[in-house]
């Protein structure tokens, strides 16, 4: 593959997308500009380097006109034929160039895992129930080797021409001459062996799962564990041509098994993930993997990790190594120097297999699994490669500013936008090609959602994008007054952290002033303290939102039941609270209305205001009505009638002689109406012209009254 111009060292970080709004009454600025950005997006042929660079990369080319489920195995056999093996449906294909596909082989399998090649005779892996089947040069193919084991998971041809088996479960390896005669090569105290290969001196090296260990064999077939480096899995091991080897190895946390347990093997091909040789259960989500360099006198080190699931490597003449992985379907090259490159632009959740070795005698082609596809590798780069950013939404329906970008060579961005989600039919076309990098006005109509695309062209300068910037201001939202209570009459709440005992949250301050005494200052405090009462106040409380996040600012109205117009209460009030002092206006039923508007954040033009009523608020500042007499029927007693213009009484008490209040319950029981009749039975008739009784409303009015 072309080596990029920009890079980054594999350790850089990803920077979340930039969307800066200046002020909330001007223009947002949604820009894209990092590789965290660019990976929300989709490409066809583009390179993006960690630093988020945007570059043609390599030419491409769908080589399968059929969409197979997946594509497992893929092998180059050096004159430019490639053969691959398919999931799903169990088929061997020969892809030559400028010919359709034909089908070498479909097995009864579902599978096809593993291909190898030796001379003109291919051998294709299947599984379950794995058996290996020769192809012949005429096409005629036949089991070639059957063992007891129910997956082979890979092959491999070694320099004498024999065929080296890589099964499980339990891990085994095979080699198999020519003729199909097998015997046991190593046992490895593992569940699977997952991948093999040959090195650069041509021998066999076997990557194995649970644990993951590499192995080479040496003369007389004797194992050499290469690397151990506690990882779940071994799953792919690559040579170059000075002897260094590139093994991906993968980490499962607790799926994992000890060494040489037997694990069940559960595989559903249409799912969207790759067979392994690992156990049944779901991976977890700490599965990792890392990329190791071995180098010819055995010293290993950790060059790259990633979240991702790498599945294939593939080393290059240059010292650096491709990388396949999925689930997004991409393509990583990690250099000499530890920089990492990403192709984006594969239309397929995973990217399984590597094919080299063809006349070029570097990478030819890779395989991909839901959909499967077989992509040719070029040598020039992508012919206008292009990239289509994700979806922006702007939360309303907005107008559009400028686009500007920042590129070199030949490269032309489009917008389009809609009021879907995702885009339909229903969007506008694609607009044409802006032509002013430095700020062009946008043509898509107003929408809530908007989208751009860049196509970098070809040209004598190579082409490449940095960023992309759109400007928008969407449409003021109104503010939302969710709800409006109206505490008990009198309840009112102290201002927290004020040295102040008596301090009020909400009250307003003139009113607070005029309560304090001289000379007493307290400051204001942003959220409500201990609970308190104060006669005559009647405190106001509300919650409001904004789903622009603009500043609010509150007024308060209020009007009498049976009124229709409406009377501003305060003005300008950021908390969202407010204490009314009651006693500036009659006693009756009144609706407050809070409004919340998000003018400071807004020119006058676009500011909205959202309002709600409260429940009906009672204002009573009068003490209820106290009448008596005396009964002389049978029994003495006193009779006493308690009225209330406006709120239920809530207790009568009494006290005879100057001694303690008691309390008296109304003649039906309950305390419940505007009216009460109270009895109090006397000794003598000298007691009701020492008693005294105490009526209270439910506004905490009280009246004292002597008994005539």
């Amino acid at each position: 593959m072309p080596t990029p111009r920009f890079v980054v060292t594999a350790a850089a970080t990803f920077v979340v997308a930039t969307s800066l709004a200046l002020q909330a009454s001007g223009p947002t600025f949604w820009t894209v500009a990092t590789a965290a950005d660019f990976l929300r997006g989709t490409s066809d042929g583009v390179y993006i380097s960690l630093n988020g660079v945007l570059t043609p990369g390599p030419a491409l080319a769908n080589r399968l006109t059929a969409t197979p489920p997946q594509v497992w195995s893929l092998i180059d056999t050096g004159d430019g034929t490639l053969i691959a093996g398919t999931g799903g449906d169990g088929k061997v294909l020969r892809l030559r160039s400028g010919q359709p596909e034909q089908t070498l082989l479909d097995a009864e399998e579902a599978n096809v895992f593993a291909l190898a090649a030796a001379g003109t005779r291919v051998y294709a892996a299947t599984a379950p129930d794995g058996k290996v089947y020769a192809i012949e040069a005429d096409g005629s193919s036949r089991v070639f080797f059957d063992p007891t084991e129910k997956y082979i998971w890979a092959l491999a041809v070694d320099a004498s021409g024999n065929l080296w088996v890589g099964a499980g479960n339990p891990a085994v390896i095979y080699r198999v001459n020519s003729t199909g005669t097998s015997s046991v090569i190593y046992r490895p105290p593992a569940a699977h062996v997952v991948t093999l290969a040959r090195d650069a001196s041509g021998r066999i090296l076997a990557g194995t799962e649970s644990p993951g260990r590499l192995y080479r064999f040496e003369a007389g077939d004797r194992p050499f564990v290469v690397l151990d480096a506690g990882m779940t899995e071994l799953r792919a091991v690559s040579s170059a041509g000075d002897g260094t080897l590139f093994a991906a190895g993968v980490a499962r946390g607790e799926d994992s098994t000890s060494s040489g347990e037997a694990t069940s093997i559960a595989i559903t091909v249409s799912s969207g993930t790759p067979p392994t040789a690992g156990a049944s259960a779901p991976a977890s989500p700490a599965k990792r993997s890392v990329l190791f360099r071995i180098d010819p006198t055995g010293s290993w080190e950790s060059i790259y990790e990633t979240g991702d699931a790498i599945y294939d490597v593939a080393a290059q003449n240059d010292g650096s190594v491709i990388v396949a992985s999925g689930p997004e379907g991409r393509l990583y090259q990690v250099s000499r120097s530890r920089e990492v490159f990403l192709l984006t632009g594969v239309d397929a959740k995973q990217v399984t297999r590597f094919a080299s070795g063809g006349r070029n005698g570097g990478l030819s082609a890779f395989a991909t699994a839901n959909p499967g596809r077989v992509i040719g590798i070029g040598s020039g780069t992508q012919a206008n490669a292009s990239y289509v950013s994700p979806v922006r939404d702007t939360k309303s329906v907005s107008t559009w500013g400028l686009i500007r970008w920042e590129s070199t060579g030949g490269v032309t961005v489009h917008t389009r936008s809609g009021n879907t989600e995702k885009p339909d039919d229903s969007w506008s076309d694609w607009s044409p090609a802006y032509a002013k990098k430095d700020g062009e006005p946008i043509k898509s109509p107003a929408a809530r959602f908007v989208q751009w695309r860049a196509v970098l062209g070809t040209g004598a300068a190579a082409p490449s994008l940095t960023a992309v910037t759109v400007a928008y201001l969407a449409r003021n939202t109104r503010p939302a007054v969710t709800s409006v209570t109206a505490h008990p009459p009198g309840v009112v709440f102290q201002r927290p952290f004020s040295s102040e005992e008596g301090a009020i949250f909400g009250l307003d301050e003139s009113t607070a002033n005029a309560r304090r005494a001289p000379g007493d200052q307290g400051p204001p405090a942003p959220t409500p303290g201990r609970r308190m009462f104060q006669k005559g106040l009647q405190t106001i409380a509300w919650k409001a939102e904004d789903a622009d996040n603009d500043h609010l600012v509150y007024s308060l109205r209020f009007r009498r039941e049976g009124e229709t117009t409406w009377r501003d209460l305060r003005t300008g009030l950021n908390d969202e609270i407010y204490v009314w002092d009651t006693t500036s206006v009659a006693d009756g039923r009144y609706l407050i209305r809070v409004l919340a508007s998000d003018a400071p954040s807004n020119s006058a033009d676009r500011t909205q205001i959202g309002e709600r009523d409260s429940e009906i608020v009672v204002v009573d500042n009068t003490a209820p009505i106290i009448s008596s007499a005396i009964a002389r029927d049978g029994r003495l007693r006193v009779v006493v009638t308690v009225r209330d213009a406006q709120s239920p009484i809530q207790k009568l008490e009494f006290s005879l002689a100057g001694a303690g209040w008691q309390t008296v319950y109304p003649a039906d029981g309950l305390a419940d109406s505007l009216e009460e009749r109270f009895e109090i039975p006397l000794a003598d008739e000298a007691d009701a012209a020492r008693l005294v009784v105490r009526a209270t409303d439910i506004a905490q009015n009280s009246a004292n009254a002597s008994v005539r």
